[in-house]
This record gives structure tokens, sequence and C-alpha cells, in this order.
């Protein structure tokens, strides 16, 4: 964890882009990136209305929005790269190829915390569901998540996340 806020620091202090504070907690543009933000990230979990029922085609979506340098702290404090987390999560998706509604990471109360030029730091709540042998949903975890999006070529995409377990 304590890496993750190292990189975060060293790209706030990297360029003078950053020290640019055009944006204000509560003002419309606040507000609407935001919601376009909190939507971004529907769609990284492939989440509430992105939910796809067919695992693989989660991890497929996600291999092509997540720039080459996403990395994930995991709950459990491993660091994984992009290439790694796609390889395991097609092995799971392989494993389970369908996935039923509401199944997986469901992130909730959204909100956008910070914003650093091309660098947006937002943290939510992600309850993660699974499925019984009977198919019934049921929570199995709980994480506060740190995700981090940046501007590639004009457009916001998923940069890395960090979960700290709720307990």
């Amino acid at each position: 964890m304590r890496r993750l806020f190292v990189v975060v620091a060293l790209m706030a202090l990297s360029s003078p882009v950053f020290a640019q504070d055009s944006m204000k907690k509560g003002d419309k543009g606040w507000t609407e990136l935001e919601k376009q933000l909190a939507d971004i990230n529907d769609q990284w979990v492939c989440a509430h209305k992105y939910h796809r029922n067919h695992a693989q085609d989660c991890v497929d979506f996600k291999n092509q929005i997540w720039p080459g340098t996403f990395f994930e702290v995991s709950r459990q404090g491993e660091v994984t790269d992009k290439q790694e987390m796609v390889k395991r999560q097609t092995a799971t998706a392989t494993a389970h190829p369908v996935s039923p509604r509401d199944a997986g990471p469901n992130p909730q109360d959204f909100k956008l915390m910070a914003v650093y030029g091309n660098v947006a730091l937002a943290t939510d709540r992600t309850v993660f569901k699974i499925a019984d042998d009977s198919g019934k949903i049921g929570i199995s975890d709980q994480a506060t998540v740190l995700r981090i999006f940046v501007k590639l070529n004009g457009k916001w995409v998923p940069a890395a996340a960090a979960l700290v377990p709720v307990k």
C-alpha cells in the first residue's frame, strides 16, 4: 500500500500541471466528472448495468480498457500487474464461465476525492458477491477501494486500484 501512495505522490510532484486546481468539489465540472468516473468504474468491474453473464466477456473488456501499466493492490497486499490479472481472471472465467446476475464486485458510494491534471483519485466501497451451489447470491467480502484514473489521449481510463478490507 505504501508503494501506491509513493507512486501517487511522485505523479503529483512530477508536473507543473498538477499544481493547477481547476476543479473544486461541488462545482458542476466536479459533479459531472464524478458521474463519468463512477460510470467508468462500473464498466471497469462489469457491475450493475454493465454486468456480463459470460465471465470471459468481462475479462476481455478489462484487457481492452486497462492501459499496459495498470496494476492493483489486493486486499491481501499483493501487487498484481495487468498481464497477471488477465491471466488469473481468464483461469477463473474458464473454471466458472457463467457469472450470475449481481455476482462479482459491486461498487457503492463512489466518491471523487481529488483531481490533479490528468489524474483523478476516487474511493468506493466494493461489495463482493458470489453464488453458492444452489445459485443464491451472497456477500463474500467487502473492501474500501482507492481507484486511480488517468486521462490518456483525451479519455479517462482506469490506471490502478488499491483494496483495503472492511472488517
